[in-house]
């Protein structure tokens, strides 16, 4: 079992309810004072923490046993190093509040919120010309060229199963490394599911499409200074 990945769809979980929460209680706003509300957003916050201090914790644990392993050239020796060393990260504070991952999650609870508002503050993925643009042979797709954060040349596309938007590797990783509450960005799209890294597959089709297109560019521009050149 991976505890890691298990660990991050859980937290991404959370965040959903946060925010299903937080809609809750602007609702029954008008009938109580949305203290039982609270106490639900309070204990997302209170799960999220013990999540991460175990998966902390797995994480020293499986150093810990790998160290172990490295140093020891017998069983009798391994299994007395891994009991001292395990005991130890047992023992060891794990200060959760002050780690990176706590206050990336803290960081995506307050931003979760406002994400509705992001297609109309421009951050939402709009094609601005015809030609940055590329049609399925069904002509039933139409999707931008451009990624739709850094707004560059898709060069390694990856597609978002849960809603089929295509965005850059490098650019998606990049945004959700550090950020576990990112959508997909792309303007009108109806999910509203957080970013993994496992909702994201190669698009090797399109990956094709856009090494032909940028084949047709240059031997385009080949060509026409070929002629200018013929011309003088």
């Amino acid at each position: 079992m991976d505890l890691n990945y298990h660990v991050d769809s859980a937290l991404s979980t959370l965040l959903e309810n946060h925010k299903f929460f937080k809609e809750m209680a602007e609702f029954v706003s008008d009938f109580n004072d949305g203290g039982d509300i609270q106490k639900l957003l309070d204990q997302q916050v209170e799960i999220a923490e013990d999540l991460i201090r175990m998966k902390s914790k797995h994480q020293l644990l499986n150093k810990a046993l790998k160290d172990a392993k490295n140093s020891c050239n017998t069983v009798d020796k391994f299994e007395e190093v891994w009991k001292e060393r395990s005991a130890a990260v047992e023992q060891k504070r794990i200060d959760v509040k002050n780690s990176a991952e706590f206050k990336n999650f803290m960081k995506a609870l307050e931003s979760a919120a406002p994400q509705e508002g992001a297609e109309s503050n421009g951050q939402a993925n709009g094609p601005a010309h015809d030609e940055d643009l590329i049609m399925e042979a069904t002509g039933a797709e139409v999707f931008s060229l451009y990624d739709p954060w850094s707004k560059a040349l898709i060069k390694n596309p990856v597609r978002n199963k849960i809603c089929g938007h295509v965005y850059d590797r490098d650019s998606v990783m990049l945004i959700i490394k550090d950020n576990i509450g990112i959508r997909c960005p792309v303007l009108g799209c109806a999910n509203r599911s957080y970013i993994q890294p496992v909702h994201l597959v190669k698009d090797h089709d399109l990956q094709q499409k856009l090494q032909q297109r940028m084949s047709n560019a240059i031997e385009d521009e080949s060509s026409s200074e070929d002629e200018e050149q013929a011309d003088h």
